[in-house]
């Protein structure tokens, strides 16, 4: 379906939802399940293979002779139809490339009524979908992962979210497995041989994506309450004592959420799953949510502030889920944003409400920081963009998906405000409740609880691709003080193009602007929010005061736009940036290096601004600092120019080596958690940007020391430390981590040192971490993640670049579906244009379905990343030069 313009009734979409035979691979809607009973026979600690029986019970809307349903990978054996008293044999033609099957009959079964019965076999995958083999040391399991398309590889049926059905599942196993799925158990026969039969209650309507199973040896923790829901989370022996923190985070954000909908949560039970081996962060199925262990197994004694906020931040975003995609669902992948967008949104929402002291919204920053550089460029999409295969549909589930359409929920919860767009959520899945449902339902329900158009305001956020640049300057207007301001795309290659002093009168794209500015009155630390919605290409808006002594174009950094500001009102930003919120001195930072990349402003500008902050005492603006300071070390200044590298790193050294200093490198007693977490900041910002070698030296000795006794840091260091370490570490460190990679009693800490093997500096052993990737000793969730980091060690991605094409079909295999791409967006840090052509050759050769856009929009920053290199680095140079003088 082609994406609606302007000119396109908004309620086509319902109309085009089964639309596009011709393509194949959407079923026809004139055949819908109701029920589906299956009985699956699976035993991963003896057999890779399970078979099973489904019955499904359908309407169909016309006589017909055949019938269309998904698998793809699957052994169909028996097939028949059941209709009214005729059970009729079907011929079963399998359609490899389209991933369905043809059930034919001699003669048409009547409208109405029937149940199709199949006998299948499959084998548990090793590519962490559909359903797959998963180990922990020597322990065997199979677990599910079905969204977006691969229910289809699980068992035959109607996959598509449209396809709403009752779920009664049934699982013959042995008898030392646990066994569960999205609703309670309802009997337990026990069998010969040590099996055992598992009934699970009927579910509600759901969705095949949503199908949940879990089988092997798990241990469950103690249920807390939640109402009358228990919660539990289940884990591999041994775990169930690090289960308290994501119980207790379950706990507290479900109450919120059922408060805040106006909705009880609608299944019976929530059990939250910790997978040993799992493709992406978690998975909202039903009543039973699966995660990534590092996300629900936490030793409050070693875990992170970061690991802390982000697995509070996850377990939130997938139970937002049980009311917004599953109780009210898509109709279709095209519309993924109103799961993912709004989960996203909700998950920040609720996690601030429980814990204000953490800045959930500061986290947020860094997310649409990263949403905005991807939508920039031109290779982007639209929230809403056309879905036409499970390809499509995989490759958005991406930065524009999830953090742009959260960034534009917020927007539009700002503009509307909380009270009013609550109102409207909770009468959206009032009306919707066990549907599916295109964006225009949820603009009705918006606009009816605020007495507004809201559809004309948030559609072009939804549809149009790309985001403003919002000019910024002050002026007169009728006698009076104003902002005059003008919008245009933002363009990453305006540099390129010629568009970095004047932009673009060609461009057709505008956008309707809820724009809240931070307007510092004359008065010393006094300031007010003004709020206007801006429409079309230009306009002003009013001041009251002449003495303004700054105006900050994106107040509490709630729009997604970037306000580039003329220069004398930067310089006002930059003279007054403490008075500014911590996320604003953020998004100032992350918008100047933007504006810089892109070529609207030289880089003296964010050199300047970082000056400025030099001695900032916010963790989140220093992260921000980092990572633009990491961009130009590493994109413009060219490897061989060692003396630039010198000369840029000494500079940083000086900007905040005071601050350091004032932190040190031990936590006081009672510290607050805002302190720690500087230090850390400033670890990494001084230690793996600046090179900083006082630093940097203490970091390998602290390191020694954390290997030999895990108490002797404070636990927001060891991510820093364990990569500086491998910095300056020999083979024998190497062990160590090596070791500790597979031994360590936490899921992060096995995680922070695996990644660590690919920060040496060794090629030896950088070809060892290489290897190891094709070996069990690095889980399949984690091949691609390794892969990439070591792409981005310059000491290592000529050599596993190299490695990568060598053993791509060895590789490939080890690597899931979605994470391919992700593998393929780490390509531009292998630098020049050379490169460039040879990943284009590769991929040409070794097409990714998954990955198109992926690799068109790392193509397109490999360019982006050479013309800066081009434009700045001259600049950067006189700036170093000059800033020595000063300061001899």
């Amino acid at each position: 379906m082609a994406p609606r313009s302007s000119k396109q009734p908004h309620t086509s979409h319902r109309e085009h939802t089964h639309r596009e035979p011709g393509l194949g691979y959407r079923l026809t809607p004139g055949v819908k399940p109701t029920r589906y009973r299956l009985h699956i026979r699976v035993a991963p600690e003896q057999s890779k293979r399970y078979e099973g029986d489904v019955e499904i019970e359908v309407t169909l809307a016309e006589p017909s002779s055949r019938i269309v349903l998904h698998t793809a990978d699957l052994r169909i054996g028996a097939a028949s139809i059941e209709a009214g008293v005729h059970t009729l044999k079907a011929k079963v033609t399998v359609h490899a490339q389209r991933e369905t099957i043809e059930l034919a009959l001699k003669t048409p079964i009547p409208r109405g009524k029937a149940v199709i019965r199949l006998h299948f076999t499959g084998k548990l995958r090793a590519d962490l979908r559909g359903l797959y083999a998963a180990r922990a040391g020597e322990k065997r399991y199979a677990f599910t992962q079905l969204e977006a398309a691969d229910a289809r590889r699980f068992f035959p049926c109607f996959d598509e979210p449209s396809f709403k059905a009752v779920f009664e599942l049934k699982v013959t196993t042995s008898l030392s497995n646990s066994v569960l799925s999205n609703a309670p158990i309802e009997r337990i026969v026990r069998g010969v041989d040590d099996q055992v039969s598992v009934t699970f209650a009927p579910t509600p309507l759901l969705s095949t994506y949503l199908v949940a199973l879990a089988v092997g040896p798990l241990e469950s923790s103690e249920p807390v309450m939640c109402g009358k829901t228990p919660i539990r989370v289940y884990c591999v022996p041994g775990n169930a004592h690090l289960t308290e923190f994501a119980l207790e985070a379950a706990r507290e954000c479900l109450a919120r959420l059922e408060r805040y909908f106006g909705v009880p949560y609608p299944y019976n039970k929530l059990d939250l799953v910790a997978v040993p081996d799992f493709e992406i962060g978690a998975m909202e199925n039903a009543g039973a949510v699966f995660f990534r262990e590092t996300l629900l197994i936490v030793d409050p004694k070693t875990i992170t502030m970061s690991e802390k906020k982000r697995a509070a931040e996850v377990i939130c975003h997938e139970l937002a889920h049980m009311w917004y995609g599953n109780l009210v669902t898509m109709a279709w992948w095209d519309d993924l944003w109103l799961n993912e967008a709004f989960a996203t949104w909700m998950a920040f929402h609720i996690v601030d409400q429980w814990r204000p002291e953490w800045r959930m919204w500061n986290d947020f920053g860094h997310s649409r920081s990263s949403a905005l550089q991807l939508d920039a460029l031109r290779n982007t999409h639209p929230i809403y963009t056309t879905v036409r295969t499970p390809e499509d549909a995989t490759e958005n589930f991406d930065l524009i998906t999830y953090e742009k359409g959260a960034s534009v929920v917020r927007m539009l919860e700002r503009y509307l405000g909380p009270k009013v767009f609550r109102e409207g959520v909770r009468r959206y899945i009032r009306t919707h409740r066990e549907g599916n449902t295109v964006a225009s339902d949820l603009w009705e329900a918006l606009s009816a609880a605020s007495g507004n158009n809201v559809e004309h305001v948030v559609r072009p956020w939804i549809e149009q691709a790309g985001f403003p640049l919002l000019r910024l300057r002050r002026g007169r207007g009728k006698g009076k003080p104003v902002m005059l301001w003008s919008q245009e795309r933002f363009h990453a290659d305006a540099m390129r193009l010629g568009k970095g002093a004047k932009g673009n009168s060609k461009e057709p794209p505008n956008w309707p602007i809820p724009w809240v500015g931070r307007v510092a009155e004359p008065r010393r630390g006094k300031s007010r929010l003004e709020r206007s919605l801006l429409t079309g290409k230009s306009g002003s808006v009013s001041l009251d005061h002449d003495t303004a002594r700054y105006v900050y174009g994106n107040a509490e950094e709630g729009g997604f736009f970037r306000p580039l500001h003329a220069p004398a009102e930067l310089a006002r930003l930059s003279q007054h940036a403490a008075e500014l919120l911590a996320i604003e001195r953020l998004g100032l930072v992350s918008h100047q290096w933007a504006l810089v990349q892109a070529g609207y402003a030289p880089i003296d500008s964010f050199l300047s601004l970082t000056q400025q902050l030099g001695d900032e005492q916010d963790a989140d603006v220093l992260a921000a600092l980092a990572g633009g300071l990491y961009d130009v070390v590493d994109h413009v200044v060219d490897e061989s120019d060692q003396e630039l590298r010198g000369s840029l790193q000494a500079w940083m050294g000086s900007v905040f080596a005071r601050g350091f200093d004032r932190v040190g490198w031990h936590a006081a007693a009672n510290e607050r958690d805002d302190v720690r977490l500087r230090r850390a900041e400033l670890v990494s910002l001084l230690g793996e940007v600046a090179e900083w070698q006082p630093l940097v030296t203490a970091a390998g000795d602290l390191c020694e020391k954390f290997l030999a006794d895990r108490t002797t840091l404070e636990a927001n260091l060891a991510d820093p430390i364990v990569r500086l370490g491998a910095r300056v570490g020999d083979r024998d460190r190497y062990d160590t981590y090596l070791v500790a990679s597979l031994k360590s009693e936490t899921p992060q800490e096995r995680r922070r040192f695996r990644m660590g093997l690919a920060d040496f500096r060794d090629p030896a052993l950088l070809l060892r971490t290489c290897r190891m990737c094709l070996t069990e000793d690095v889980p399949t969730q984690d091949v691609a993640l390794l892969l990439a980091r070591l792409l981005g060690n310059r000491y290592a991605k000529e050599a596993t670049w190299a490695f990568i094409k060598t053993h791509w079909p060895k590789l490939k295999k080890r690597m899931p579906t979605m994470l391919l791409g992700r593998l393929v967006e780490a390509t531009p840090a292998l630098g020049d244009m050379k490169h460039a052509r040879d990943v284009a050759a590769f991929f040409e050769q070794n097409p990714i379905p998954t990955a198109t856009r992926a690799l068109r929009q790392a193509l397109e920053r490999f360019k982006l990343q050479n013309e800066l290199r081009k434009a700045a680095a001259p600049r950067l140079r006189a700036f170093l030069k000059a800033n020595a003088r000063a300061t001899t």
